[in-house]
């Protein structure tokens, strides 16, 4: 049972530092709180033998149990259709990982639900890190849905932007 609870532990300090929402190339985290708070809304979320995440997963934030994160998981690996929510509960970000070629389309939302921008991210997974990156055409968009500007990034660096 101590066990457990370690793997718990240890689990609820790997869910601080998962992505949550590029900004660039930074993912948001969760705003502060208590630790214990957190864990106790993570309990019906599932691991594997090896205690890798796994099955439908659900993180919820804060007092008020807002949900921030919804995807699934398949021996630790994030698959199908991810999505990131603002503290308000409207969609911040829509993630499709692609296990054919290891990529992820991204879409991201602004706050009143208009596209912001919308591209495709990589992650490399190592045995101590995981690094998450944009690369090829992003399209970008101002807040009222309008197209503003294509950036194209190589391995997670800015190499150029244009309007079209």
């Amino acid at each position: 049972m101590a066990h457990l609870r370690v793997s718990i532990l240890c689990l609820g300090m790997l869910l601080l530092f998962l992505p949550i929402g590029a900004a660039g190339q930074e993912k948001e985290l969760p705003r502060q709180g208590a630790l214990k708070e957190r864990l106790a809304f993570w309990k019906n979320n599932r691991f594997d033998k090896e205690g890798r995440y796994h099955g439908r997963w659900k993180v919820y934030l804060g007092d008020d149990k807002k949900l921030i994160r919804n995807g699934r998981f398949r021996h630790g690996v994030e698959v199908g259709k991810w999505k990131y929510y603002y503290p308000s509960g409207t969609l911040y970000m829509l993630e499709k990982y692609n296990r054919r070629d290891n990529s992820i389309q991204v879409s991201k939302y602004y706050e009143n639900g208009s596209l912001a921008r919308t591209g495709t991210a990589r992650i490399i997974r190592s045995t101590f890190k995981d690094h998450y990156f944009w690369f090829g055409e992003w399209q970008v968009y101002d807040e009222q849905g309008a197209f503003s500007h294509t950036e194209t990034y190589k391995e997670g660096n800015l190499v150029s932007s244009t309007k079209k």
